[in-house]
């Protein structure tokens, strides 16, 4: 099994990250459904959810939990809605509040693999085995690393798989399943 190890610094080149965009595809439109498990490790339990999204490229990704409770998160590169139903019940703005503008550009990078973008935030390496390939993020700023310690793409042509390893010892692992392009 050849594994081919590439770091990519702050510094990196163009050149160097359009070997990660040949890794991927990333259509306009993705649909498809998620299984969530998070690990809370103050109670010593595992919360599971399972739901769909779809993605519009640059514009929107629709977030929809329908198991254990139905709800939806709605991102843009402007907002974070948050609604049940017909209700909302919450609107965050990303102008003048930096936080929901770094956790956008976070989501739809992680989401879209734009690297680049992801490069703000994160040093990353780069490991291939054949088809499938894992990119491990390091978070670069101090305050993300108070929320995020590390983060672990996996897939093939697309994302399949999220480890995201939180301060507290705190795991959220997402599995991506029916990917559906348009």
């Amino acid at each position: 099994m050849l594994i081919l190890l590439i770091s990519l610094p702050a510094w990196c080149s163009a050149a160097d990250f359009s070997q990660f965009k040949a890794l991927t595809e990333t259509p306009d439109i993705l649909r498809g459904q998620f299984v969530q498990s998070k690990y809370i490790s103050a109670l010593e339990t595992e919360l599971k959810s399972s739901g769909t999204f779809a993605y519009h490229r640059g514009t929107s990704i629709e977030w929809r939990t329908l198991i254990p409770i139905e709800n939806i998160l709605t991102l843009t590169p402007a907002r974070m809605v948050t609604s049940q139903g017909d209700k909302e019940f919450s609107r965050l703005e990303s102008d003048g509040n930096p936080a929901v503008a770094i956790f956008s550009n976070i989501f739809f990078g992680v989401m879209t693999a734009e690297w680049e973008q992801l490069a703000e935030y994160f040093s990353m390496r780069l490991e291939l085995d054949g088809a499938h390939w894992l990119v491990t993020l390091l978070p670069k700023d101090s305050t993300i690393e108070q929320v995020v310690m590390k983060v672990e793409l996996r897939g093939d042509k697309w994302l399949r798989d999220v480890r995201v390893y939180e301060a507290g010892s705190d795991l959220t692992h997402i599995r991506f399943i029916d990917l559906q392009q348009e």
